[in-house]
């Protein structure tokens, strides 16, 4: 089994990432390339109020990807999850992006200069950007 991932902090763990994790055993054979997408906002965002008065966790789904040269990709069927900090201050909403030999090509020859989860926007700067593309085209070219 092999696993890759665009590095990071852990303490400042970046709005996108790019892992995968493959193996090459034929009988257990799989192949996990993705994007991981995370936007950090308000506690409250991610609860709806109930009519007793109480809160539930939103079922929120989409992502809007938009690349440098403006063309975008939308995914509206793309669930998003949502974690809390470490300091239980803020939440976390996390979507999981496959890469597939339908969308890598984009992704591994356009950066993306904005994102948004559910709607909610989050933009990445230009280094960000261009080491994305280039950490989809190394991990694309491994196995």
């Amino acid at each position: 089994m092999f696993d890759y991932s665009s590095p990071y902090d852990p303490q400042k763990i970046p709005a996108v990432r790019v892992t995968r994790k493959y193996s090459t055993d034929p009988d257990i054979g799989f192949d996990n390339f993705s994007l991981i997408f995370q936007i950090t906002g308000n506690l409250d965002d991610i609860y709806t109020k109930t009519p007793e008065g109480g809160q539930v966790e939103k079922d929120e789904k989409s992502l809007v990807v938009t690349f440098d040269d403006k063309t975008k990709l939308v995914e509206d069927t793309i669930a998003v999850s949502h974690d809390v900090s470490d300091d239980h201050m803020q939440a976390i909403r996390l979507a999981y992006y496959p890469l597939t030999e339908a969308n890598i090509k984009d992704l591994a020859s356009k950066k993306i200069i904005k994102f948004s989860l559910a709607g909610v926007e989050q933009t990445v700067n230009g280094d960000s950007a261009t080491a994305i593309m280039h950490y989809v085209q190394c991990m694309k070219a491994v196995k």
